[in-house]
């Protein structure tokens, strides 16, 4: 829906009218305002609005608007009462200022979800400023799909934007009540029901039995299906077993013939390489030369023989050299410095005559010290 804020309609506090004496009996959010007009291209068009919860709905000013057609409203399945005969009373509150010529009632029945079958007739409307009131007798059929109040506007009209509140009522009449107008499936009401649901009983068989049959023809078609497959499988896995089981004695047959080839020519290779090696042997031991061998063999003895001539020789003048060394005593020349120092301290100490006491003391202090330091260091407390 197509929405402008500079021209959609805020809901008043009441009608315009002023006068609301009409009671809602209809579920209001299965109803829509609606609007048809001629486009610039003289296109019939529609504009529908929702209504809320309280019956108020505000329409704006289509792009394309020429000039009007009809304004009013579409009842919807939701908002139709049960089948029978009715008396209806509609009373519209307008915001705004609508110009209306007549007004008629459309019945729309819907079959099989694909056809549809429609009736209308005329009905007398009270218009004041924008305000329309109707109220009208009329049979609703089981099938009905469908109810539109329209009201059809003069040329000059003023344009959209429309809106105000609408209270609609349905008040159930006799069985025998006479009728101004009805939907096209809504002559005997009673009867029309009976009939609309034997005839949905037998639809419902019909279609079970179809459905029952479909089942059973898939189920057939499975079934052929499934066999003829598992006769492909089976031939498939007959070839496939006949291919594989040629294949693997092909193979076989292809081991043996080059086992068997190996073999020979692994027989022929030891018999050739045995050959080969006895032709080496031969040769090896008869047809050496050994003469330069034997000629080198006397060089390198003889220059043996010289090199131990030699090292002899040197050998017999080194323990010669050995046996006529003579160690000499070299302790007296330590000995004799020593003696002629301490036969000086002797004389020092003679000398000083009483004085040597101290002397004496020192040293035997000085070696007892050591004794008592000794002990103590090794074991002692």
């Amino acid at each position: 829906m197509e929405s402008d804020d500079f021209d959609t309609l805020e809901a008043p506090v009441l009608m315009s009218s002023g006068d609301d004496s009409v009671v809602n009996t209809v579920n209001l959010t299965s109803v829509q305002m609606c609007l048809s007009y001629y486009d610039m291209a003289g296109v019939i068009r529609y504009k529908e609005v929702w209504l809320d919860k309280n019956g108020y709905a505000s329409m704006s000013l289509p792009s394309d608007y020429a000039s009007p057609i009809w304004f009013g409203f579409v009842l919807h399945k939701g908002a139709l009462p049960p089948a029978g005969k009715y008396k209806m009373s509609v009373h519209f509150g307008s915001n705004t200022n609508i110009v209306y010529q007549s007004s008629s009632i459309w019945f729309g029945v819907r079959r099989n979800n694909v056809s549809q079958q429609e009736s209308n007739y005329y009905v007398d409307g009270y218009y004041s400023s924008g305000d329309f009131r109707l109220s009208t007798d009329l049979s609703i059929g089981a099938s009905t799909s469908q109810l539109n109040i329209s009201n059809f506007l003069a040329y000059d009209s003023p344009a959209p934007p429309y809106g105000g509140y609408v209270s609609i009522n349905f008040t159930r009449l006799s069985g025998d009540a006479p009728v101004q107008g009805g939907s096209p499936d809504s002559g005997n009401v009673d009867q029309d029901i009976n009939q609309s649901i034997s005839n949905n009983t037998a639809q419902q068989v019909e279609q079970g039995d179809t459905i029952i049959e479909l089942i059973k023809n898939t189920i057939q078609t499975i079934s052929s299906q499934l066999t003829a497959f598992w006769n492909q499988l089976a031939g498939e896995f007959t070839n496939l077993y006949n291919k594989m089981t040629q294949q693997h004695s092909e193979q076989l047959q292809a081991d043996r013939d080059n086992t068997d080839d190996m073999i020979a020519a692994g027989q022929s290779n030891t018999t050739d390489i045995i050959n080969n090696n006895n032709v080496n042997t031969d040769k090896v031991t008869g047809g050496y030369d050994n003469s330069g061998m034997l000629s080198e063999n006397d060089r390198l003895n003889s220059s043996l023989d010289g090199y131990q001539e030699q090292e002899d020789e040197v050998f017999n003048q080194a323990k010669d050299k050995v046996d006529s060394f003579e160690y000499g005593n070299h302790f007296d020349r330590f000995t004799a410095p020593l003696a002629d120092i301490s036969f000086f301290l002797t004389g020092i100490y003679d000398g000083l005559g009483s004085l040597n006491v101290p002397i004496a003391f020192a040293l035997t202090l000085s070696i007892s010290l050591l004794a008592v330091g000794y002990y103590r260091f090794k074991s002692g407390s």
